[in-house]
């Protein structure tokens, strides 16, 4: 299961570098919910790496993020997602509160992948917003990734 795991996070890594560059590239031709729902998808995976370590989080959920520091913010959350898959028993449950305060528990296995499919559902709402804003969408599902 952590093979699968890997692979997911490198492919998330991989389309949200790519996602930053071109949004770093075109900044000025953006719209603010872009910048929003990518800061947005940096701060998730924040969050959920630590509230399955058990430390304090460094973002708002919806805080927005500098553009010059997007692309060190998703490596530094992919290779501590990296650190989650080799340290802990990927069936644990975590116990967490949410941003407004609900209490809950799920497998460490669900909350990695919510990351990865919270990531693609996000990468997809940017995509459409480029497109109304005439500018070509990015090229980010799983399978074209896979392609030899």
């Amino acid at each position: 299961m952590k093979a699968f795991y890997l692979d997911k996070f490198k492919y998330n890594l991989d389309k949200n570098q790519q996602m930053i560059q071109f949004l770093v590239e075109h900044e000025n031709e953006l719209s603010e919910k872009i910048h929003v729902l990518i800061s947005h998808i940096l701060n998730a995976h924040e969050i959920w790496n630590t509230r399955i370590l058990k430390v304090p989080t460094q973002y708002g959920v919806w805080q927005l993020q500098n553009w010059k520091e997007m692309l060190e913010v998703d490596i530094k959350n992919y290779e501590i997602s990296l650190s989650i898959l080799e340290s802990k028993e990927l069936d644990a449950n975590v116990d967490y509160i949410t941003s407004t305060g609900e209490h809950y528990s799920n497998s460490i296995q669900d909350l990695l992948f919510h990351v990865i499919n919270h990531s693609n559902y996000h990468r997809a709402q940017i995509n459409s917003e480029l497109k109304s804003l005439g500018l070509k969408p990015l090229i980010t599902d799983y399978v074209f990734y896979k392609r030899k």
